[in-house]
């Protein structure tokens, strides 16, 4: 893959600068941890294969928690993390939760670390995990044309105009308040939130390729 020098997103350097002197202490969701080793303990009685490979994504996802300390982060380890989540998930909720992934695994550059996490995770609960029989997120990074195309679907409960424009403006309470600032400051990028009620959400990231450094 031909590496684009032409801009470098400096912003992430200073995030990392201003939290320099800081004490980086890995923030770890307790309830996640604790449904997890519930779901082991069921398993291993119940199917003790599928405990050890809970147990080896769990591994995972922790180490990542207390290895990664900066703000930023390559793409494609942030991918692995977020694989590692859903399959622990998938495992807990069962039919109720379905992935797919469309990731191209050639793309590859700094993002802001849980950025694409916390989009993910805030799809599960509050897209999915409302309807009564859950339903199937699907993760998708791929190159169309002169953008890096960033796309998380579910067929959710979906959203209304109002809630939308919250995303859009980061005047949202939560973890992906704000998404759409940050990436604009990043990358130039562009966020697009297509939603229906209780049909699902389409979130998409469209960041212009001459804004990225590839690695």
């Amino acid at each position: 893959m031909e590496v684009n020098k032409t801009k470098k997103p400096s912003k992430l350097k200073n995030i990392e600068d201003e939290k320099e002197m800081k004490p980086k202490v890995p923030y770890i969701n307790q309830h996640f941890i604790f449904n997890t080793l519930n779901s082991i303990l069921s398993l291993c009685r119940q199917n003790p294969e599928e405990a050890r490979n809970v147990v080896l994504e769990l591994s995972n996802y922790l180490r990542f928690n207390f290895n990664v300390t900066d703000e930023s982060i390559l793409l494609q380890e942030e991918v692995e993390y977020i694989k590692s989540y859903l399959y622990i998930q998938k495992v807990r909720f069962g039919d109720r939760l379905n992935c797919e992934y469309y990731i191209e695994e050639d793309i590859n550059f700094l993002i802001p670390k849980d950025s694409l996490y916390n989009l993910i995770d805030n799809s599960i609960k509050h897209g999915i995990l409302k309807k009564t029989h859950g339903g199937t997120i699907t993760f998708m990074i791929k190159r169309q044309m002169e953008e890096i195309v960033i796309r998380v679907k579910d067929d959710g409960v979906g959203m209304d105009q109002f809630q939308i424009e919250q995303i859009l403006n980061g005047e949202n309470q939560g973890s992906t308040s704000n998404l759409n600032s940050l990436y604009k400051d990043l990358y130039n990028a562009k966020l697009e939130v297509i939603s229906t009620l209780l049909i699902g959400t389409y979130t998409t990231l469209y960041i212009p390729i001459e804004y990225i450094k590839f690695v």
